[in-house]
């Protein structure tokens, strides 16, 4: 199909092509910031690392050019990431930074710009084709409604969060004596061999080995991460990753387990990566530390078990697919926060 819709009153919906990105990042800082002060205006730095730099090596954009002045003036953008999923490695999108521009909302009248936008980039960039997602998904709180009327937007499930309050005088948990948990730079070799170990056990799940990891963490440039390994005192073994980072999200100052990655068994591993984590936000000074996993994860009961609770917000997510059943994403997909942007 074509990557440009016709163009009417010098609006032109069309696929992303270099040298749009400035335009872009105009856009989004006229509308994001102004709508919520909590949200920064976004640098090109940011911009660059998730899109351009993105490992995968693939843009899926859609944007709507006025052409009286070559201004972009609404964006439908993802960010397609390795997935393992039916025993194989293919790619998946998480849908980000949907823009329109106030005074072009209603363009065209209904469905308006931002179901112009989208329509084409579902149509682009969502089926079976060698450079299309299997399936795409999002948090789309304030375009929930005319996603689901216009572009096919299936809800799948809540993003209930996991914490545990980490009031001043809290004691982290002991850590098991055969295990040390220690702060890498960066993820190597090790991690891709655990990773090869897990992916049958998880089954649908961001493919997380080191290029992932590295890129998602340790390259973000506005944020900054802690990359915890968990290893055999005696043998030097990974037995299991996790991220943590501090964040004003949901409430100001939390510390939160953005990712995770060992065996579901592995209390032990567990234990000991929650207990860094635990140490980390005291040091830290936060008084909560939050995580999320999909009700069907034995991890999201396993953690209830080791003093969690669980709270609710606006959040949920949906998902687009062409041929991939639901059903199936809902029950399982291995999802953490790092799978979204939030965090």
């Amino acid at each position: 199909m074509s990557d440009v819709l016709p163009t009417r009153d010098n609006v032109v919906v069309r696929a992303y092509r270099p040298g749009d990105e400035a335009g872009i990042l105009a856009c989004y800082n006229k509308v994001f910031p102004a709508a919520d002060p909590r949200i920064p205006t976004r640098s090109m730095e940011h911009w660059r690392w998730k899109f351009a730099a993105n490992p995968v090596g693939i843009t899926q954009i859609t944007v709507a050019e006025n052409t009286a002045d070559g201004s972009i003036v609404s964006t439908y953008a993802g960010i397609p990431v390795r997935v393992w999923a039916e025993g194989r490695e293919t790619i998946y999108n998480q849908v980000v930074d949907l823009v329109v521009l106030p005074r072009f909302r209603t363009y065209g009248g209904r469905p308006g710009l931002f179901a112009q936008t989208g329509r084409l980039w579902i149509d682009l960039h969502v089926g079976d084709g060698p450079r299309q997602s299997l399936f795409s998904y999002g948090l789309p709180v304030p375009a929930w409604r005319s996603g689901q009327r216009y572009l096919d937007y299936i809800l799948l499930l809540t993003w209930d969060i996991l914490f545990r309050e980490c009031a001043p005088g809290f004691l982290p948990r002991a850590m098991p004596g055969d295990l040390t948990v220690q702060q890498v730079d960066r993820y190597g070799p090790d991690v891709d061999a655990l990773w090869a170990s897990l992916r049958g056990e998880l089954e649908l799940a961001t493919v997380r080995d080191s290029v992932y990891l590295n890129w998602r963490y340790s390259d973000r440039p506005d944020a900054r991460y802690r990359l915890f390994e968990c290893r055999e005192r005696a043998t030097g073994k990974l037995r299991g990753i996790c991220v943590y980072g501090v964040s004003d999200w949901m409430r100001p100052n939390t510390g939160y387990i953005v990712d995770w990655l060992a065996p579901v068994a592995d209390a032990d591993a567990t234990v000991a990566m929650l207990a860094r984590c635990e140490r980390q936000v005291v040091e830290d000074g936060v008084h909560v530390l939050a995580t999320h996993f999909s009700h069907v994860d034995a991890r999201f009961l396993g953690f209830q078990r080791l003093g969690f609770q669980v709270i609710g917000n606006s959040y949920f997510i949906v998902v687009v697919t062409k041929r991939f059943d639901t059903l199936l994403i809902r029950d399982k997909w291995y999802v953490t926060l790092g799978d979204s942007d939030l965090v």
